[in-house]
């Protein structure tokens, strides 16, 4: 990546963090025209750099810091993938195929990413959840053109199976 693209990527992740924070509707509607799977991916990239070296801020680790990192990496971007595959699932399923999966992992990058900025303060969980879950209900309305009921259906399955996985994976690994 050469330094021209290095900061065309950072202006696009900085303008789109105000946006998202100011008018996330207006963001959600632009984003189907304006969004590329490059874009997505960058975002992820820095949203989840950034998440992963501030969260090694917030304590001590039973793990040295050169493995905390990256399983705080990726364990970002790999929940934003696998929710954005269990949100298209689920869409399909309700309504058929209606968007590509590509924007649909787009909504997530982007609805995500902006809570993960701010995610990593272990105090702020019950803000940034809620907050990410209307912008993902407000990208079904908006990028995958739903209804408030259709995107509303979507968002809570999507929720529950979430959840779901997250307690089996808890009771299969977690003791």
């Amino acid at each position: 990546m050469n330094r021209q693209s290095f900061l065309r990527t950072g202006q696009y992740y900085a303008q789109a963090m105000v946006q998202l924070l100011i008018e996330p509707g207006r963001f959600f509607c632009e984003l189907r025209e304006q969004s590329s799977p490059g874009r997505a991916l960058g975002f992820v990239l820095i949203s989840c750099g950034f998440f992963a070296l501030a969260s090694l801020l917030t304590g001590t680790f039973a793990e040295p810091l050169w493995q905390m990192a990256p399983a705080f990496f990726f364990g970002a971007s790999g929940m934003i993938l696998i929710s954005s595959l269990i949100g298209y699932i689920t869409m399909v399923t309700i309504l058929g195929k209606r968007t590509p999966f590509g924007m649909v992992f787009s909504l997530y990058t982007f609805a995500t990413g902006i809570t993960l900025f701010v995610s990593w303060l272990p105090f702020l969980l019950w803000l940034t959840e809620p907050w990410k879950w209307f912008l993902v209900f407000l990208g079904f309305k908006n990028v995958c053109r739903t209804s408030g009921r259709q995107a509303l259906a979507i968002l809570l399955m999507s929720m529950v199976i979430q959840f779901g996985l997250m307690i089996s994976a808890y009771l299969a690994f977690g003791r």
